[in-house]
């Protein structure tokens, strides 16, 4: 049984990223897998600190916190699923705390930690054209093959209009690739 984590940072429960997380999580419990979802709003805590322990006492991040526990459940999850907004040309910082502390996923010489063959998925809405804020997704998913978590699949709700998703087929897409990761 596939084990997934679906992060949404998202406060708007309704809308798009977090639609196209239900319909993932949907389609993959469908499926048989173990999912587990977290709003990355309400969960406390704080990005990276800097402290270095994870370099010099341990071989992960320390610090104790909600952020520490997302930390733990994507180091035991098969398929990591992060659904966010574009908002002023980036993801949320409710999502972007929980990423700086990627930085104790990575030993001494930047080396990644984490166990071989876990994939990722970027679920992704934005209030623009296909053609802007192409270099987020390109950097996440940059940073998930550095930890050594790839494939990186993407899907992009795009629209200038700010519009709800109402294309059957972006959700369709999303719900196949579930499909897809957890019988594959």
């Amino acid at each position: 049984m596939k084990k997934i984590l679906i992060l949404t940072s998202s406060p708007n429960v309704v809308g798009n990223s977090n639609t196209m997380a239900t319909v993932f999580e949907e389609a993959a419990r469908q499926q048989g897998a173990d999912v587990t979802r977290l709003d990355l709003n309400r969960v406390t805590g704080s990005g990276c600190c800097a402290c270095m322990r994870c370099r010099t006492a341990s071989d992960r991040c320390v610090v104790q916190d909600g952020i520490g526990d997302a930390l733990k459940a994507f180091e035991a999850a098969d398929v990591l699923v992060m659904a966010a907004p574009v908002w002023f040309a980036e993801f949320p910082v409710s999502l972007r705390r929980f990423v700086e502390r990627w930085q104790g996923l990575v030993d001494t010489a930047f080396l990644p930690r984490l166990p071989n063959g876990k994939r990722a998925v970027l679920l992704i809405s934005q209030g623009g054209g296909e053609d802007e804020f192409t270099d987020i997704p390109t950097r996440y998913a940059g940073m998930l093959n550095w930890l050594g978590v790839k494939p990186c699949d993407i899907v992009r709700h795009c629209t200038a209009d700010k519009q709800a998703i109402t294309n059957g087929t972006l959700l369709d897409t999303v719900r196949q690739l579930a499909t897809n990761i957890i019988s594959g």
